[in-house]
């Protein structure tokens, strides 16, 4: 088989295999997206209508927030449903926000609610998932929830309440908030992709602290999604952990985005993101000592916070120009205005919401607006990275090429000069290094009778035994070609003189098998000198040293002595 049909049947495995990958792929995603979008007729009720107080009276699941200023106390609220409980794995469950749930049924209390214990985590459980089973039963079912709020200026909410089969509820709830979900677990992926390409281009000089600060805004932006998705609570429980990490993470978001602002943005924008970091960062340890020292709940401060937010609308539409091509004004014209539109008008339509006590989904359009402006920046932030990474792997083939020998491949005597000073500094702390001069014996009687092409054969054969001879320890030998016939290998071990044995044996054994050659036209010898320094000499000297004892064993090996 030629190399041809061998180039066309590889082509043709590679294209195979890169279909099935896809047909894989494409399958797996189109099967997730049927079951993500069908329209499932599960056997749920929401209940979320029709409850009644105490009196009779219906009433709403949104405003329970009854306080006694003078016993400084929050009162208790109940609110009543009848319903029939006629099948088993009957469940009734519910969100609630802000406030604590007890439940009871028929009047016999069921399950009492725990309050967070520790101040660390506030005076509320934030978003609290509750399920009640009920017995299957022909005679009607009273549910009653004593709800007790958190807060005295937010009333406490009960929502996503739902009455049917466990199974069908939970699935229900998973659809409704899967798609917030995977978004902000997206963003947790992007920022810590982010960062991890923050400290390996590091080490390089080749990253600057806006990856950092956009990486760090990613995972904060994505922590408190997470938790506004109310999925973690409804999975894992925890609710006041969530709820604590949630806070912290919107009270971080200002600083990292004024963080991130202050080191792209020049001229007055600097100044004034340096100043909105600085006022971010003073809030957000602010408000932490105070909640730490249970003074005021995180909730009580969080005002500030959304001022901050507010105040960074303004910073976000420079932002994103410094990312785009200066050059290119119509391409920021289609891409930054429809951003910043959608940006505006979500913060906007949020923070209302917020403020005037709509809870139910009002993170949501936060969610976009963040969505829309990191994915923007991200990409941006992505193709620098890109151009960067092409670059630096240009410059680093060229720095290779420049440093290896063409015809054997190993390091040349550009390479040496190079790596010269760290030999150097390696003597100077008295660790020991092990310094092998080689040269090939007859190389120019070779080339006189064979030819050149004979010669090169033999230079190739010194490379190749050389690298085999040392190929155990790759991480520790380094070898040089210094001239046309001379080789030099630098040992940086402690057991430099047990390596070198070993190796000199196996090049050894090397020659002897490539001589066994028919038809070869010259027999391969190498003579060598070997020197270990451990202090007391430079590296010049160690290397004029080996090569006096390298012509010593020339002439041995020539029978002249």
């Amino acid at each position: 088989m030629n190399n041809q049909s061998k180039k066309y049947i590889n082509t043709f495995r590679m294209r195979i295999v890169t279909i099935s990958i896809y047909f894989v792929f494409a399958l797996s995603l189109w099967g997730i997206l049927l079951r993500t979008i069908s329209f499932k007729n599960y056997h749920v009720v929401s209940i979320s209508e029709n409850w009644t107080d105490e009196t009779g009276a219906v009433c709403s699941l949104s405003d329970f927030g009854s306080y006694d200023s003078t016993a400084k106390t929050f009162l208790p609220q109940r609110v009543y449903y009848t319903l029939k409980s006629t099948q088993f794995d009957t469940a009734v469950i519910f969100r609630a926000r802000s406030c604590y749930v007890n439940i009871y049924v028929d009047d016999t209390l069921v399950h009492e609610d725990s309050p967070v214990n520790s101040p660390i985590y506030g005076i509320s459980p934030g978003s609290r998932w509750h399920l009640v089973s009920l017995n299957a039963s022909e005679m009607p079912v009273t549910l009653c929830l004593e709800v007790t709020a958190c807060y005295t200026d937010s009333d406490g909410l009960i929502d996503n309440i739902y009455y049917g089969n466990t199974q069908d509820i939970y699935q229900k709830i998973t659809k409704e908030r899967i798609l917030g979900f995977i978004i902000s677990n997206f963003l947790w992926i992007g920022g810590f992709i982010i960062l991890l390409l923050y400290f390996y281009m590091r080490r390089g000089n080749k990253a600057g602290r806006d990856l950092l600060y956009l990486g760090l805004a990613t995972l904060f932006s994505a922590q408190w999604l997470s938790s506004e998705s109310i999925l973690w609570q409804l999975f894992l429980g925890h609710s006041d952990l969530v709820h604590l990490l949630g806070y912290l993470a919107l009270a971080a978001i200002p600083l990292s985005y004024g963080m991130l602002a202050s080191y792209r943005l020049k001229g007055k924008a600097r100044t004034f993101s340096i100043i909105f970091s600085f006022v971010s960062a003073v809030v957000l340890i602010v408000s932490t000592v105070l909640h730490l020292l249970c003074i005021k709940d995180f909730h009580y401060t969080l005002v500030f916070t959304r001022i901050l937010i507010v105040f960074l609308i303004p910073l976000m539409i420079p932002l994103v120009q410094s990312y785009t091509d200066s050059n290119n004004r119509k391409s920021q014209r289609f891409i930054i205005l429809p951003l910043i539109a959608v940006l505006v008008v979500c913060i906007v339509i949020s923070l209302v919401k917020y403020l005037l006590g709509s809870y139910n989904d009002y993170s949501s359009y936060v969610r976009i607006a963040l969505l829309c402006f990191l994915l923007c920046l991200i990409v941006y932030q992505f193709n620098q990275i890109v151009t960067t990474f092409s670059k630096g792997m240009k410059a680093d083939m060229l720095h290779d090429l420049a440093l290896t020998d063409h015809m054997t491949g190993l390091y040349n005597r550009t390479a040496f000069s190079e790596h010269f000073s760290e030999y150097k500094h390696i003597i100077d702390s008295f660790s020991p290094l092990g310094i092998i001069q080689f040269d090939v014996n007859n190389l120019k009687k070779v080339n006189d009778t064979l030819g050149h092409e004979k010669g090169d054969q033999m230079i190739m054969a010194v490379a190749d035994g050389l690298k085999h001879a040392f190929s155990e320890f790759e991480d520790t030998c380094y070898s040089y070609r210094t001239g046309g016939d001379e080789f030099l290998t630098i040992i940086n071990a402690i057991n430099a003189d047990e390596i070198y044995q070993q190796c000199i044996q196996r090049l050894t054994d090397y020659c002897e098998e490539f001589n066994k050659q028919p038809d070869l036209g010259f027999t391969l010898v190498i003579a060598h000198g070997y020197v270990l320094i451990k202090g007391g000499k430079t590296l010049d000297e160690a290397i004029a040293e080996a090569d006096a004892l390298m012509y010593k064993n020339k002439r041995k090996l020539k029978g002249l002595c």
